[in-house]
């Protein structure tokens, strides 16, 4: 088997098995970036830490999220993404 990706896992497992459980497109949202990053500053110097970024958001309807799907490479463990899915929702 050819190495995969975190996107190619999404859509070639997560995503069928979305939509397999009921799920619509108007209930998924992909990819979505839900802070600006945390500033942060040393000194006199101000950074921005990168945004946070889930895989899959669903939502029962347009303003009520309930889950927080967070995808990880076929190779990962199941529990790896866990604590980070937790972090977000």
């Amino acid at each position: 088997m050819a190495f995969l990706t975190e996107a190619d896992t999404c859509r070639r497992y997560v995503l069928p098995k979305l939509y397999a459980a009921g799920w619509n497109d108007e209930q998924i949202s992909e990819q979505k970036s839900f802070t600006d990053g945390r500033i942060v500053v040393a000194g006199s110097k101000v950074k921005r830490r990168p945004q946070k970024r889930l895989d899959y958001l669903l939502r029962y309807r347009r303003d009520f999220p309930i889950a927080v799907v967070e995808a990880k490479t076929i190779y990962a463990n199941p529990g790896d993404g866990l604590q980070q899915a937790k972090e977000y929702a």
